[in-house]
């Protein structure tokens, strides 16, 4: 007998590509390729270069950076500073340094005018947050007030910008960060600091070379500014600010810099006067000289870039990306202390310290009402020679925009808060209603009837939620408690839904065992029958083969064949999906090979190919794969196009949006009725939805996402069709509306009654009246006798229950009568629907069955198999 071969591995190759994985992460860096610098000496340069242009800003003075502009008359001589981006070779677009600074300072006036505390001298304002941390956003558009015609054309020349630099490409076009819209979004998420030594005030009182006012006190501040354009691709630009804030007067000013820009060194030369070129030119000394030196002692441990303007990668690549430049402006706007407690009654500036105070240092003080952050700003690209600003007053009116409005950090992060707990709650009424719907789906039969893909794709949407609020809550410690709670009942959820989908894939594998069993026999009665080989007549002798020996030719009878019982190979079984069917088998094979056979010629015993099964562990590594391959590719989408995105968001939430589809596809195939409670559709579907409805609906959603009413409505509106549907089939049919020749037609259990067919036994067991039986009759009472002509003329039978041994009573229509009027009425429909016959012809109440196929997929009376409901 040959041996059976071992089943192959399935996941082998898996495991092999993730050990190469695990040895390429691991290996030791080979260093730098042959012609390019190491990263440590690309570090040190740069140093270098970063003491020379701290030197540099060490000695200028004020209006010792004057380049030519358009308002400086042609003898005045034009000064530049010999640092990368401000010299005159460079060839930037700094005569638009002046139509800059003019309208940064008519922003600057138009947002004093809601102050009502304000120092006309030194431009203080007492109104405004003296700590910016926030996150705001509105839109911008071009602003080309002060070119005459057609810009210059410039030669930009990297070569001699930055020598000593090995850049990713040289030419114009291929920069990034060139905007070249006209209006688009911008997000601007401010990082500031009030400690660690950024304050000047301290110590220059005492320094009679650089008296500072206190309104001119500077701080230091950094920004991640996004800026969303035709030719941006995800959310926009991104890209990393750093620069000085003054915060009596709600002044920002910030710069990029790079290898071809050292904007943060000569930032107090882009100033708007002289107090705030002291007091920048005196807090960068300051700071930059502690990185620099804190990078010189760190040169072979840490490589980063300290004031890099890419956001993903701190450190510059030996070979940077050259990009566009940009100088912010931004001026804070005073706040609304209207709605405040007291905010009339007290100073607005003891107003805004307890505000901040609380915010920063809670101690549980009320505070009803935070006002909001509301920023304008106007960005210069010195190289690329463009100038932008946010969309608002004194140009547009405030319909079509109010600059950049948005919240402290502190309040932002409390509603990310609060909506995780929302969130929690969301999920917590899901998981309810799953395990309501588990326990109501705990028999065979009623398992049998849920759709194993409806579950899954609910399973899959909370199983991502549960991966990316679990990475949100190991890297964000603010929001640790509120993600790691709703992270917690995403968990809940799929493992509970694990639970239940195992439960309905084990008591749906005799249908795909059946369905494989279909296949195999349909693919064999496809393939050539080989011809029989002839079978001698009774009687003959059987030939005689001679065997030649040494001695000769022998002759040796054959063994007289004896004919055997033969045995059934393919017979069919048919089971209920409710029974076991491996001991089903075992019983019937048993039983096959009880009967006594007798000897036989030997024949080589025929290799049975293994029965391939599946097993809910396959399943189950399938939808891991298929949740990873979703998360990889949704974390791609950030970086596409907006049109992209936007698209790809639509197919992926009309897709998950699409989970009864399933259901309405298993109730047609098994021809049920009712799978789901009522109460899980309805609720699943409101609670999946409400989170979409807070990101499609709300335009201050903690994610910024663009509303979008059509698009919510259209993810409604189909989960309501899906509903509709649902129900239409409960009511009408669950084959309403749907071609024959789509479906194998299948048992009604309410049919049309009729004596016409007594003959062909259409009548159930007990309806049929049999002439000359003994009959017994019940003693009829006065109400009896009353209505006895009723019944007798309509033809109505009775008949007991076996279930509830209550009395059934049964209309059935007269021999010769037309069964065409009692399908289409109404009143003849429901009184169908209280009687059900089976495929055996017994008949029961249409509760009682129910009831009973709950549980057993038989016959009460003689255990036939039944339909399915």
């Amino acid at each position: 007998m040959p041996t059976q071969q071992p089943p192959p591995q399935e996941y082998a190759r898996i495991v092999l590509i993730i050990i190469l994985l695990f040895f390429l992460y691991t290996s030791p860096d080979q260093g730098a390729p042959p012609g390019f610098q190491s990263p440590h000496d690309y570090a040190a340069e740069r140093i270098d270069r970063f003491r020379h242009a701290l030197d540099i800003l060490n000695r200028t003075k004020w209006q010792d950076f004057s380049p030519k502009t358009a308002d400086k008359s042609r003898f005045e001589a034009a000064r530049y500073l010999n640092l990368t981006g401000f010299r005159e070779d460079d060839d930037y677009a700094w005569e638009r340094v002046d139509a800059f600074k003019k309208r940064s300072q008519e922003f600057t006036e138009e947002a004093r005018l809601g102050s009502w505390q304000k120092d006309t001298v030194n431009g203080a304002i007492s109104e405004v947050y003296q700590n910016v941390t926030g996150i705001v956003q509105g839109k911008w558009v071009r602003n080309t007030a002060d070119l005459n015609g057609v810009p210059r054309t410039r030669s930009l020349n990297l070569t001699e910008t930055s020598p000593v630099i090995d850049w990713a490409f040289r030419d114009v076009e291929y920069w990034t960060r060139n905007i070249t819209g006209s209006e688009g979004k911008m997000m601007l998420r401010l990082d500031e600091s009030d400690t660690g030594g950024v304050d000047v005030y301290p110590d220059t009182s005492k320094d009679p070379e650089l008296p500072i006012e206190s309104a001119n006190i500077a701080r230091e501040v950094a920004a991640t500014l996004t800026i969303q354009d035709e030719s941006s691709t995800g959310d926009g630009w991104d890209m990393r600010v750093h620069g000085v804030h003054w915060p009596k007067q709600g002044v920002m000013l910030l710069t990029t810099t790079s290898e071809k820009f050292s904007g943060v060194f000569g930032l107090p030369h882009l100033t708007m006067n002289l107090e705030q070129f002291k007091s920048s030119q005196r807090l960068l000394n300051k700071t930059l000289e502690r990185e620099v030196e804190s990078l010189e002692k760190s040169v072979w441990i840490d490589l980063s870039n300290p004031w890099s303007s890419s956001p993903d990668s701190p450190g510059d690549a030996t070979m940077p990306v050259p990009h566009c430049e940009y100088v912010v402006y931004v001026q804070v706007y005073p706040l609304d202390l209207s709605l405040t407690p007291l905010g009339s009654q007290l100073d607005p500036a003891v107003v805004i310290d307890a505000i901040e105070q609380e915010l920063r240092f809670p101690n549980g003080a009320s505070i009803t009402v935070v006002p909001k952050l509301k920023m304008s700003t106007v960005i210069f690209s010195p190289d690329c020679g463009f100038m932008l600003e946010s969309k608002g007053p004194p140009t547009f009116v405030p319909a079509d925009g109010t600059h950049l409005n948005g919240k402290k950090h502190e309040m932002f992060v409390q509603d990310i808060q609060r909506w995780l707990r929302a969130f929690a709650a969301v999920v917590f009424g899901q998981i309810l209603l799953l395990k309501v719907q588990s326990k109501e789906a705990s028999t065979p039969s009623t398992v049998g009837r849920v759709s194993l893909y409806t579950i899954a794709i609910m399973l899959m949407a909370d199983a991502l939620l549960f991966s990316s609020l679990s990475l949100l809550s190991a890297t964000a410690p603010n929001l640790f408690p509120s993600a790691l709670l709703t992270s917690f009942s995403a968990l809940m959820s799929v493992a509970l839904g694990v639970r239940f989908i195992s439960a309905v894939y084990n008591v749906q594998e005799p249908e795909r065992r059946e369905a494989l069993r279909a296949q195999l026999v349909a693919e064999a009665a496809s393939r050539p029958t080989p011809a029989p080989r002839p079978i001698p007549a009774s009687g003959a002798v059987p030939a005689v083969t001679p065997i030649i020996t040494a001695a000769g030719v022998d002759v040796t009878p054959q063994p007289t064949v004896t004919s055997t019982p033969a045995r059934p190979i393919d017979e069919p079984i048919i089971i209920p999906s409710d029974q076991d069917l491996d001991m089903e088998i075992a019983e019937r094979m048993s039983a096959a090979t009880a009967v006594p056979l007798l000897p036989t010629t030997n024949r080589p015993a025929a290799v049975q190919p293994p029965r391939a099964t599946s097993s809910f562990g396959a399943a189950y590594i399938k939808f891991v794969l298929t949740l990873t391959f979703i998360l990889f590719l949704s974390l791609s989408a950030i970086s596409w196009s907006v049109p992209f995105r936007n698209g790809y968001i639509h197919i992926l939430s009309f897709t998950y949006f699409s989970f009864w589809l399933p259901q309405i596809r298993r109730n047609v195939i098994r021809n049920c009725r009712k799978a789901l409670l009522w109460k899980f559709v309805m609720g699943q579907s409101v609670l999946r939805l409400l989170p979409y409805a807070y990101f499609y609906l709300r335009e201050d959603n903690i994610l910024f996402a663009q509303t979008d009413w059509i698009a919510f409505c259209a993810l409604a509106g189909w989960v309501w069709v899906q509903i509709l549907i649902l129900a239409a089939q409960e009511v009408l049919g669950p084959r309403w509306a749907l071609p024959k020749s789509w479906y194998e037609e299948g048992w009604d259990y309410h049919p049309i009654l009729s004596e016409d067919n007594v003959e062909s036994g259409g009548l159930p067991i007990g309806l049929v009246k049999t002439p000359g039986s003994p009959k017994l009759e019940r003693v009829r009472t006065s109400e009896d006798l009353g209505s006895g002509s009723k019944k007798d003329s309509s033809n109505t039978r009775s008949v007991d229950c076996a279930i509830c041994m209550q009395l059934l009573e049964v209309p059935v229509v007269a021999a010769g009568v037309s069964t065409s009027g009692a399908a289409g009425s109404v009143v003849e429909m429901l009184a169908r629907r209280q009687y059900m016959v089976t495929p055996c012809k017994h008949i029961f109440h249409s509760a009682c069955l129910e009831g009973w196929m709950r549980f057993r997929l038989q016959c009460p009376i003689c255990r036939e198999n039944l339909p399915p409901l």
